[in-house]
């Protein structure tokens, strides 16, 4: 037989590997029995905790964003986004978890705002102010949920504001 002859399959020689399966040796074969995941549901349901101080604690720190970023676009120095980004954010993520959907609306749309601006001016900055405005008074008067009619007309509003600014700017 030459080199050049193709070779005649033996299936008799085939060996099979099975490499060990660390990851489900670890958690195992199984899934979540069905009542667990009920009761894990009705206490995330229950779950009572109060979302304002560490609302208002980011909104603080928004402020004082706010506050350095007016003063570095005075004195012509780099406004640090990511500082006024990240607590517009944190409200985003965390105000649906505690049932209060209108304030997660609400950074949405700020943060899309703040997304879509490439030169921050003080137009900018009176833009988020409202929405930081918008949101104290949200906590103020513990608007939970979404606000309902007068929630979804206060969050178009705010979307048109932003829409009128990136008219008027050319964005």
């Amino acid at each position: 037989m030459s080199d050049t002859e193709p070779k005649s399959f033996d299936p008799t020689k085939v060996k099979f590997i099975h490499p060990p399966n660390t990851l489900k040796a670890k958690v195992g074969s199984g899934g979540i029995p069905e009542s667990l995941i009920r009761k894990a549901q009705q206490v995330m349901e229950c779950f009572e905790s109060d979302f304002r101080p560490e609302a208002r604690r980011l909104v603080d720190s928004l402020d004082e964003a706010l506050k350095k970023a007016q003063a570095a676009l005075r004195s012509e120095k780099d406004i640090d986004k990511e500082e006024l980004v990240f607590p517009v954010m944190q409200l985003k993520a965390n105000g649906g978890m505690f049932k209060y959907e209108l304030i997660s609306d609400v950074a949405d749309i700020c943060l899309q705002f703040m997304e879509g601006v490439e030169d921050y001016n003080q137009d900018t900055f009176e833009v988020i102010q409202i929405h930081k405005s918008t949101i104290n008074t949200i906590l103020n008067n513990n608007l939970r949920g979404s606000g309902g009619p007068e929630g979804y007309a206060l969050v178009q509003e705010l979307h048109a504001a932003c829409m009128r600014y990136f008219k008027r700017h050319g964005l």
